[in-house]
């Protein structure tokens, strides 16, 4: 079972890693979703779908060293706000990215991608790109676009 290998990878590197259980991380969306409306803040959650993945690295070997640069890339630059928990029917990792917005997810992606070349495994830019799909919350964030009235001037 992946929960089993990626707790055994986090132990055998050390790494200063935690990961919810899925009760817990749901409750800790939940809360975030509602902290993020009363300070109308926002936040990017992440899917790490093992299946998804599974597919773009069918060999465990090469799921395992995925892992190990994902971690590895956390471990290093990781924000204490940032929150780690397994999906429903531990069917992946989720990740919420606190108070930022898509630019977070990208610096954490490119953590992720600079890892992958140093750990000699640059194919984790591709497997990213086409399993990762960020979503900020809010979704649409409100912004004050409506112009500033200008001052009425007297005409003569």
């Amino acid at each position: 079972m992946m929960k089993e290998q990626l707790f055994n990878l986090i132990r055998k590197h050390k790494y200063n890693i935690s990961i919810y259980t899925e009760e817990i991380f749901e409750r800790r969306c939940q809360e975030e979703i509602i902290r993020s409306d009363e300070d109308n803040s926002s936040f990017v959650y992440l899917e790490f779908d093992f299946e998804m993945l599974q597919k773009e690295m069918p060999d465990i070997d090469t799921q395992l060293q995925f892992w190990d640069v994902f971690f590895a890339a956390l471990n290093n630059s990781s924000r204490g706000s940032d929150i780690i928990g397994f999906l429903e029917h531990e069917s992946g990792i989720g990740m919420l990215l606190l108070d930022s917005k898509l630019d977070g997810w990208n610096r954490v992606k490119g953590r992720i991608e600079q890892k992958g070349s140093v750990l000699g495994f640059p194919g984790v830019k591709d497997i990213l790109e086409k399993t990762i799909r960020p979503i900020l919350y809010p979704a649409c964030i409100q912004v004050n676009d409506t112009p500033a009235e200008k001052p009425a001037t007297a005409s003569a």
